[in-house]
């Protein structure tokens, strides 16, 4: 598995592109406490950054970690992959893991953009919690991620499909608004969702309003699975390819 990271962070390197989120992030946040500075919402500036973090991680996981198949692909190496599709499928797991991390510094770089940029007193009042909703959401989205880079490999249109997972999972994971505000049949998936447990926990760690220990458990049990769920998806795919039920689109 260390491999595996050492090969990522070093494909990393090579491609600038996928440290996107690191530039990325900004603008999402220079937008949202410039609209707060002008309307006179300093109380919502932790809200506003943890949603700009949580979007890019989101977008780091749609567009940069899920192309890990479509590369190997592009390169010539998927066909040898296929020949132990379990052992390609745990690669891919740590370099998705890997690649979808890179958004995590991001978060330490909108605090101090908030603080130093726009003078908002934006600090982390649970650490511990902060940390560990961090590492769940990161589960999650590299499992979104996953369940995509196969999607990518064998379906037509899929471009079309990853390019549509913004703004409704958006919504979905109350980075818009609050799951609550949506019509009720919109608040059942979002409450089977990770991300709006995770967007949840996350402004309560940071701004100290009280983590709710349900909301933190339901993020532990839906981060996990759906990360399952998404490797899963992934293997079977690659198992399909294999025996050829399936084609390579290009």
């Amino acid at each position: 598995m260390g491999a595996y990271f050492r090969a990522q962070w070093w494909l990393l390197l090579r491609s600038p592109r996928l440290l996107g989120p690191l530039v990325i992030t900004p603008l999402y946040s220079l937008v949202f406490f410039s609209v707060l500075r002008e309307h006179h919402r300093a109380g919502l500036a932790t809200t506003a950054a943890t949603t700009a973090f949580l979007m890019s991680m989101w977008s780091q996981a749609v567009f940069v970690a899920s192309d890990a198949v479509d590369y190997d692909r592009w390169e010539g190496t998927l066909e040898a992959g296929l020949f132990n599709p379990r052992r390609y499928a745990d690669a891919l797991a740590v370099r998705v893991l890997t690649t979808t991390a890179v958004s995590l510094p991001a978060f330490a770089e909108i605090l101090l953009i908030g603080r130093l940029g726009f003078g908002y007193p934006i600090t982390v009042e649970s650490p511990f919690a902060t940390c560990l909703i961090l590492l769940l959401v990161l589960c999650g989205s590299a499992g979104v991620s996953l369940a995509i880079s196969g999607l990518l490999v064998v379906v037509r249109g899929a471009r079309t499909l990853q390019n549509a997972m913004t703004y409704p999972f958006y919504l979905l994971g109350g980075l818009v608004m609050p799951v609550g505000s949506l019509p009720l049949p919109l608040q059942w998936p979002a409450h089977a969702f990770y991300l709006s447990w995770g967007a949840q926990s996350l402004r309560a760690a940071v701004g100290g309003t009280g983590v709710d220990a349900a909301a933190v458990c339901a993020l532990a049990v839906l981060a996990p699975l759906q990360a399952g769920i998404g490797y899963v998806v992934l293997r079977r795919v690659l198992h399909r390819a294999r025996d050829g039920k399936v084609i390579l689109h290009g």
